[in-house]
């Protein structure tokens, strides 16, 4: 049972992101008819009167909310005003507008499914503008899957940043314990498990000020228990990140923090190594950076090679 725990807890923690007090302006998009489950909630950060060249389309963490983004789109505003942020809330996490959804996923197609509709509505808004999907923890591992399972030779963006994407388990988990996880979510898909109850109270340092046990009961997004199934989801979701390494047509960037937790500096390079060797792929890892790079420390020199990459994908 202990280890059961042990690997939901790492689950949990793992995919998690940090929240702040929401300042951008809330717009929720409603498709017709009775598609009331497919509404989209989501925050831009833009120039006013400016029309973008450049479209970051971000997906955050477990646990995670759009505001997620504002540190990066308040930057990249400042310093390039061709470029557009817009951050949608993800299904099944605490701003899902239907209730019932939160803590649970069907199927993760589901989740790739947004995407690709989130992202037609960016680019029927900036027809003319590159789209760049940036996933976050979580949100790395639906991008890179969304990504990989898109038709060949047909991908939905011009690029992708992948920041702190969990791509295997760590060496210390047995493997029939996410085995377990799969065996427990097939008896019990919709049991919820609270994270108090799986963590027994683990702190897992978040970024060099926080801990998640400390800073998640903060959000107002927060959800305190999560269905069986989507813990299986995310494990096979982690199971599966170096095979859709192999697939992606993208130019892409990744970013690792040092200290993170849930994966080491080999295991991502390891991910990394098995990108196309003709696709332009750029690799950057922070010694001294935590999980959630965009709200640790180093967030400035991380948010500076952002940049830079981006204005390379504008000459592609």
């Amino acid at each position: 049972m202990f280890g059961l725990r042990w690997l939901l807890s790492a689950l949990l923690l793992g995919l998690a992101s940090v929240g702040c007090a929401p300042e951008s302006y809330l717009v929720i998009n409603q498709k017709g008819g009775d598609a009331e489950s497919e509404t989209f909630g989501y925050r831009t950060w833009k120039r006013k009167g400016v029309d973008p060249d450049l479209v970051v389309i971000g997906i955050h963490g477990f646990c995670g909310a759009s505001v997620d983004y504002k540190n990066l789109g308040e930057h990249l505003v400042r310093r390039q005003p061709k470029t557009a942020v817009y951050a949608y809330e993800v299904r099944g996490q605490g701003s899902d507008p239907i209730h019932e959804r939160r803590g649970d996923i069907g199927n993760p197609a589901e989740w790739y499914a947004d995407l690709e509709a989130f992202t037609q509505l960016v680019e029927e808004r900036h027809p003319r503008a590159k789209i760049i999907w940036y996933g976050e923890s979580m949100g790395a591992l639906i991008a890179t899957h969304a990504l990989s399972s898109a038709p060949p030779g047909k991908p939905p963006c011009d690029g992708l940043v992948l920041s702190s994407p969990i791509v295997r388990f760590k060496d210390e988990i047995e493997p029939w314990k996410p085995a377990l996880v799969q065996v427990a979510a097939a008896t019990l898909p919709l049991a919820r498990v609270p994270i108090d109850a799986i963590s027994g109270g683990q702190a897992v340092q978040m970024t060099s000020e926080s801990v998640h046990t400390e800073q998640s009961k903060t959000n107002s997004y927060n959800i305190e228990k999560h269905t069986l199934r989507l813990l299986a989801t995310l494990a096979k979701l982690i199971d599966g990140m170096n095979g859709c390494a192999e697939k992606l047509e993208v130019p892409t960037l990744v970013l690792h923090g040092g200290q993170d937790f849930f994966n080491s500096d080999s295991d991502v390079r390891g991910f990394f190594a098995r990108i196309p060797a003709n696709i332009p792929a750029t690799y950057r890892n922070y010694p001294d950076a935590h999980h959630l790079l965009m709200y640790d420390e180093d967030r400035d020199k991380v948010f500076r090679d952002v940049g830079k990459w981006l204005n390379l994908r504008r000459k592609d």
